[in-house]
């Protein structure tokens, strides 16, 4: 039985890790683009070094480690810094996205293989998948969850203003999770779409 691969999309803290991570529990091998963007920061040399050059040294502590609290807020405020951490970081990070993807494909024993990626569109990846998941939930959620992390509100704002609108992710998505009530719900919600996938494997076998 092939693999379904699920692109699992969304703004800024709407929720997708807690989604991502219910669908591990369905059986689901989940690969995190933000983790592989913090491994290159962490351990890619010549990322680093270009992160460094572009930034500043003051964004990497003593130990090497990056701060991405302190690298967020600079991009983060200035577009044109943006754009250039983005071609630093975005082109290594696909690479390495679509090497783990593919070899999950080789594993027969893999039902669902879901990446987690705020940018599948922006990124234009969406091909890359058989379907695409987006979790939506309200801002007043989103400013509290962000809140209880420490991002203050202007910050969340300005990572919302740099994406795509939600309204377009759930308008090209082929389901959307709306992450605005309890937990239960959200898990039903995701367990109906997780049925649905299943269904789907089984009658193109």
């Amino acid at each position: 039985m092939k693999a379904q691969t699920i692109g699992l999309t969304g703004g800024p803290a709407v929720g997708k890790t807690t989604v991502a991570e219910m669908l591990r529990k369905f059986g689901a091998a989940v690969v995190s683009a933000d983790k592989i963007g913090h491994e290159l920061l962490e351990r890619n040399r010549r990322v680093k070094q270009s992160v460094k050059k572009l930034l500043g040294g003051e964004v990497f502590g003593i130990d090497g480690a990056p701060n991405r609290g302190i690298i967020a807020g600079i991009v983060f405020a200035d577009c044109d810094l943006l754009a250039k951490f983005n071609a630093i970081v975005h082109p290594p990070l696909l690479r390495e996205l679509r090497r783990r993807v593919n070899r999950l494909k080789w594993d027969k024993s893999q039902e669902m293989i879901v990446v987690e990626a705020a940018l599948i569109f922006e990124w234009g990846i969406a091909d890359w998948f058989d379907y695409i998941i987006s979790v939506d939930a309200p801002l007043k959620l989103r400013l509290a969850r962000c809140a209880e992390s420490g991002i203050r509100p202007g910050q969340l704002r300005r990572r919302i203003k740099v994406q795509m609108p939600q309204r377009d992710k759930n308008a090209l998505a082929d389901w959307v999770v709306k992450n605005d009530g309890g937990i239960d719900k959200l898990k039903s919600s995701v367990g109906d779409i997780v049925k649905l996938i299943r269904r789907s494997n089984i009658e193109l076998c």
